[in-house]
This record gives C-alpha cells, structure tokens and sequence, in this order.
C-alpha cells in the first residue's frame, strides 16, 4: 500500500506537459487507493466564472498564479466524491494550467486545464460516487468520461447535464435497474425513435398488426443492439444516424401513399429499419458508459428500458386516438376533411421531419 500511495502521489511532480499528452480534454480518472482517492481530470475553462482576465477562453499561466484560490474553491464547490452519502475530506485541489494546443511557442494557454484532487475517507469507500456540474459553453464541452480504478475492477461512465451524477462499483442488481431506467428515458426522450414508432402503429389498427410490428421492431433492435456492444457488429454513428432518419421517411411515405398494405411485408420492413435503430441505441448506451463488471446485466437492462418506454407509448398514442375518434363522433368532427385522419397527418409530420433530420445529419445543414 506504501508503494501505491507514493506512486499516486508522484503523479502529482509529472511536468505539465506530460499531462498534456496523457489527459485528453473532458477525461478524468478516479484512482482508489486505501481509504483516498486520486482525481485527475481535464475541465473545460469556459465552464468557470474566474480568471479569464484577457475573455479569451484560455488559461494561462498568469491567470492560474493570479486566480489559483478562487479556482479551488469554485473546483470544491461544484465537483463533489463521496462514499454514498458521505463527503470526503478534500485533501489536495490543484489546477494545472496546459500549454496552448496551436503553438508551443504561445504563453495564451489552453481551453481546458488539469486539476488534481486528493480525497479521503474514514474507510476505503465503498459506494464512490462523483458529481458535478462544470459543463462548458460548447457542445463538445457538455459531457465528462470518467473512469474509475478500485485495484483490478475498472468502470468508465460519461456524465452529462442530463446525468450529472454516477455511483461506481454498483452490484448486479443495481446495475439492471438502473439501465431499465436508461433504457426507458432513452426511448422516451428520442424523438427520432419515437416518430419511427407512431408511423409503424397508426399505419393500421388491431392488436394483432400492433402486436405484430412491434415485436418485429423489438427483435431487431435487440440484436443489432447486442451484438454491437459485445463487439461482433460495429458501425459509424455517422451512418446510422442519417439512416434512422431515412427509416422514418420510409414508412411515413409508405402510408401517404399506401403502397404497402399486406402485415408481412410490412413486418419485414419495420424488421429491417429496427436493426439500424438497435445499432442507435448501441451507440447512445456505448457513449453513456456499459458496466464492465455486469455488461449483461447492462444489456438486459437497456432492453428491458426500451421495451417498456415501447409500451407506455404505444397505451399513450391509443388514447390519444380514441379521443380524436370521440372527436369525430361530434359536430365539430364531422366538419373535418378525412384526408386530415390521425395515420395521414401524423405520417406528413413524421416525412417531413425525417427528411429534415436526414439532411441535417448528413451535414447539409447546420447542426
């Protein structure tokens, strides 16, 4: 434990530019060590409110040696470790500002900077959790890799404004619980996935047909899901996302001009478009972080999140359906035109924002 102990506190003598090199920007690692933990993460400068002097974005070293105090404070007062509930005792906070990434010749300093934090505990923590809220102005600057080390057990999780905190080390059971919870806000908040399922459910009525393409879109996805994220399949975001778009427009077209009328065919379809979705969620869980101690738990999880987001959906679009039929039933309904029926609006809705996505995603427009 000595060795260990001294070795992480050498750490904190590599020269700076050193750092530069083995701390990508909005990484950290969280190093378990006895009854303390060892922090060193690279955070981005916009997200602070002292020291730039010169509003240029960058810290340089005159402005850390003018403003290291408040930098600390603001560190401690916003990035916070525990041991479930417990705070731990805040041994060590130091900023270490990095050379400028465009020139070695230029003093401006970097757009992110270095700090290394020394934390202990009354006992080896057991229940490590971070969080934090120090997200910077740009996009790039609005998620935080994080992975923790707790001798021979390893996990990596990015933190976001939407999941500012993340308890290390959980157990199995946790870990399936808390992924169905992911699963179901990731469906629940997708928009993309969510228009792709109005367009497959209003296109005909039945629980046979409902039953039908929702398993056909359920089976897929599982696969292409599982497969990439235990590394058979693997592809680009850069692809899938402009082809989930693709899908959507797809199926809204097939039923403005009700080309495909026959459940098979359409199974097969809704199919095939679920196999590009289920290699979206792999990529969203992927950026979110997989539990290396219990991946298939993970796994399971996220699916079993997803399948239930499905459900909830699906109930929510029947109701609103029967109370547009209700509608209907009324004067003020029999005035409508029926070409405005709920398949026919809800597939020009959903055709015209899948193309607008397609092309947004494919960068010809901006992001």
């Amino acid at each position: 434990m000595k060795k260990q102990l001294f070795g992480a506190l050498m750490l904190l003598s590599v020269p700076l530019t050193a750092w530069a090199h083995l701390m990508p920007a909005q990484q950290g690692t969280l190093n378990v060590l006895g009854n303390a933990v060892f922090a060193a993460i690279s955070l981005p400068f916009s997200a602070f409110t002292v020291g730039d002097d010169n509003r240029d974005g960058r810290l340089s070293q005159g402005e850390l040696a003018t403003h290291a105090a408040a930098l600390q404070a603001e560190i401690k007062r916003r990035l916070h470790i525990y041991d479930g509930a417990n705070t731990g005792r805040v041994d060590l906070v130091a900023p270490m500002a990095e050379p400028d990434e465009r020139s070695e010749r230029s003093t401006a300093g970097a757009t992110h900077f270095i700090v290394l934090l020394k934390v202990s505990f009354d006992a080896p923590p057991e229940a490590l959790r971070i969080e934090t809220d120090l997200w910077g102005k740009q996009v790039s600057e609005r998620q935080l890799t994080i992975k923790a080390i707790n001798g021979s057990v390893k996990e990596a999780v990015i933190l976001s404004p939407l999941r500012p905190a993340h308890r290390f080390f959980r157990s199995r059971w946790m870990v399936l619980r808390d992924y169905i919870v992911v699963g179901m806000e990731h469906i629940l908040f997708g928009a993309d996935h969510l228009l792709f399922l109005l367009t497959i459910i209003v296109a005909a009525a039945g629980w046979r047909y409902w039953l039908g393409v929702l398993t056909s879109f359920t089976v897929a996805h599982s696969v292409t899901l599982t497969l990439s994220l235990f590394g058979v399949v693997r592809a680009p975001s850069s692809l899938i996302e402009p082809l989930i778009a693709a899908s959507i427009v797809l199926v809204a077209v097939l039923n403005l001009r009700q080309r495909v009328t026959k459940p098979r065919q359409r199974i097969a379809i809704v199919f095939a478009c679920g196999l590009l979705h289920g290699l979206g969620f792999a990529s969203s869980i992927a950026a979110m972080g997989l539990s290396d101690n219990y991946r298939l738990a993970s796994v399971l999880g996220f699916n079993a999140g997803i399948e239930a987001g499905q459900a909830m959906f699906l109930v929510a679009v029947l109701a609103v359906v029967a109370a547009i039929q209700a509608l209907a039933r009324t004067r003020i309904g029999a005035r409508c035109d029926n070409r405005l029926s709920v398949a026919y609006a809800a597939s020009l809705v959903a055709a015209v924002v899948g193309a607008f996505w397609f092309v947004q995603r494919i960068g010809l427009t901006a992001a």
